[in-house]
This record gives structure tokens, C-alpha cells and sequence, in this order.
């Protein structure tokens, strides 16, 4: 990249944007370069989560037909900071990313660009809209689902814990169960999708399961569930829940941390909304 600021100016001179932020910010960076946006401009979201192109359109207003809009399904790499703005830890690349173009015309540009920022690994993989992404979004069911899984009242009694739970190698039949509802949901809204819009491409909407095997295949140790899939990536070791220490040592959950804070409003919000709209039933997604 040329620049990495937090001057909306920039945006004038640029002919690509990623924003590799949480999603509930998003919105207030559109805003901001809005005045300064030029045409052409590629607008990359890393990821996008869900309803990143609808978001867009609604802050850019006119704007947004004369710029590409790039919805990344994920990060590229399982990564934590470890110098804040300037130095980072690659956990684990992803083999590949699906992205979605709007307009859809521009891809083959918008691709190019970004192929070339990233280098060779992840290889951005093309996929057909951004609807598609938005359903895709897997933090939008594993980090609320996980935590549910940890946290709620069936699992933990509300007394702080002597360390912090291991977060993705934690996930047990319990957590399991909890996040094969939610991808189950999803799966019967793209269904309802498809059977309302015939030829409405959503094949890249799959389950949990299918996106450990599109993202890790080859790195994890078992990938024959979802529970074995998340057990045993290696990009997930260590990793923890989000807590803050209190009195004596011990720990608490943090519920203001992104996996809440971004997830549940720019994803299982979405989720649930869609569902509502299609007269979907959501039993977990309600429960979570």
C-alpha cells in the first residue's frame, strides 16, 4: 500500500481502498471518504461480513454507483496485532477467499488489484454475489455460537474462572450442537432464497463445515466435523476467549469484545432479519 492512515483525504489519489477493520466501523469510514471518493475507485472490505454492499450504498447514496465494491468473506490470514498499527503475527494463511464484486463487470479489475496486493496465497476466488457473502459469514455464527457455547446459563454458573478457556480447541459437543443450529438456519434461508429467485446463485452459502474445508483444507489435522476442524487447526492454537481479569486472578467473559460487539449486529442480526423477512423459523439463532 501506498499509505496507511486515518485521513479520509487520502481517498482523493487512491485507487484502492481495504479496509481491514471490524464491520460496525465501516460505516463511519464510508462517511468519511464519501466527499472525497473518486469513480473507479475499488472499495475492498476485509472482511465485508454481511450487508457490506447494502451499507455502501446507503452511505455513499449516488456515489456508490460509480465505484466497485469488493466484499471479502474473511480475513486473509488468522492473525493478531502485536505492535498496534505497525507489526502483526501470521498464524495461519488461508488457502483461499471468496469475494463478490458489485458491479459484478468490474471484477476481473477489482481482482487483479487486489491479487497483486496480497501476493500469491490467499488466491481470491470468485464468487457470484454479494448476497451469497453476507450468508457466507462465518463469524457471524462461530464467534456468537461459541461463546453462547462457553457462557450461557446451561454451561457456566456466572463465577469467574481460574484461566481462560481455549476458544476454537475448547469447542465440545455442546458448542458443537449450538453452532450446527445456527449453520443449519442459514442453509433453510438460502434455500428459501433460491426457490424464491430462480437462477439466484448461493452455492458459495454453505454450511460451517464446507468453509473450514475451502479455507484450512490441507493444515487441519481432522476435518471430518466441524468439531474436529476447529480442534485441530493449527492457525487456532492457544487462542482463547475474550476475557478481563478481576479480583484474585481469576476471569471473566468480555461481551463487549468484536465477537459480540460486531458479529451479533452486522451478522446475526442480518441472519435473523433475512429469516423474519422470508418467514424462516430460527430457533437457535433466537436462542443465541
Amino acid at each position: 500500500p501506498d499509505d496507511i492512515t486515518n485521513d479520509p483525504s487520502v481517498a482523493a489519489k487512491a485507487d484502492a481502498i481495504v479496509l481491514a477493520v471490524p464491520s460496525f466501523a465501516h460505516g463511519q469510514y464510508f462517511e468519511a471518504f464519501e466527499p472525497y471518493i473518486k469513480p473507479d475507485t475499488v472499495i475492498a472490505c476485509m472482511p465485508a461480513r454481511s450487508g457490506g454492499d447494502l451499507l455502501l450504498a446507503a452511505k455513499l447514496g449516488d456515489k456508490a454507483d460509480d465505484v466497485i465494491f469488493v466484499g471479502f468473506e474473511t480475513l486473509p490470514w488468522a492473525c493478531r496485532f502485536t505492535d498496534w498499527g505497525r507489526k502483526a503475527t501470521i498464524l495461519g494463511t488461508k488457502g483461499s477467499i471468496l469475494a463478490a464484486v458489485t458491479p459484478p463487470a468490474k471484477t476481473p479489475k477489482a481482482f487483479s488489484v487486489l491479487q497483486g496486493l496480497l501476493g500469491v496465497f490467499p488466491n481470491c476466488t470468485f464468487s457470484p454475489n454479494n448476497l451469497g457473502i453476507s450468508l457466507r459469514n462465518p463469524g457471524a455464527q462461530i464467534h456468537p455460537g461459541v461463546m453462547y457455547g462457553r457462557w450461557c446459563a446451561e454451561k457456566w454458573d456466572g463465577k469467574p474462572v481460574s484461566e481462560k478457556p481455549l476458544f476454537y480447541q475448547g469447542v465440545e459437543d455442546f458448542s458443537e450442537s449450538v453452532l450446527l443450529g445456527l449453520t443449519n438456519e442459514v442453509q433453510a434461508i438460502r434455500e428459501k432464497l433460491e426457490e424464491l429467485v430462480p437462477g439466484l446463485d448461493l452455492s458459495d452459502a454453505g454450511t460451517l463445515h464446507q468453509w473450514y474445508l475451502d479455507c484450512y483444507g490441507g493444515q487441519m489435522k481432522d476435518d471430518s466435523t466441524l468439531r474436529s476442524c476447529m480442534n485441530t487447526n493449527p492457525g487456532y492454537r492457544g487462542l482463547t476467549h475474550p476475557c478481563k481479569e478481576v479480583s484474585g486472578g481469576k476471569f471473566m467473559p468480555d461481551l463487549k469484545y468484536r465477537y459480540l460487539s460486531e458479529d451479533v449486529p452486522t451478522g446475526l442480526c442480518f441472519n435473523k432479519g433475512l429469516g423474519e423477512i422470508l418467514g424462516v423459523s430460527m430457533p437457535m439463532t433466537d436462542k443465541v
